[in-house]
């Protein structure tokens, strides 16, 4: 089983990898994280939002990062999942 922050660093690199693209860059959301069962979630959100506050450089329709702590398998959850688990 991975410790949430061998998880972090997973749920990073796949947004590095998987997520982040040309116009927009994503990471974790300092300091917003959970354990349900053995999977972890972290919420993310642009890098511009996260530096700037400002609403206009924020990533709208994302949800939060799913990792497998098992088998360190990632995901990105929609808005909707992520609004019914509401851990954030």
């Amino acid at each position: 089983m991975l410790d949430i922050e061998q998880a972090a660093m997973l749920a990073q690199r796949f947004l590095d990898e998987e997520v982040s693209h040309e116009g927009m860059m994503f990471a974790l959301v300092e300091g917003e994280r959970a354990q349900l069962g053995s999977n972890y979630y972290f919420d993310c959100q642009s890098v511009a939002y996260l530096r700037s506050g400002d609403l206009r450089d924020m990533a709208i329709g994302t949800g939060y990062v799913c990792v497998d702590g098992e088998t360190g398998e990632c995901s990105m959850l929609g808005a909707v999942e992520s609004a019914r688990l509401d851990l954030f």
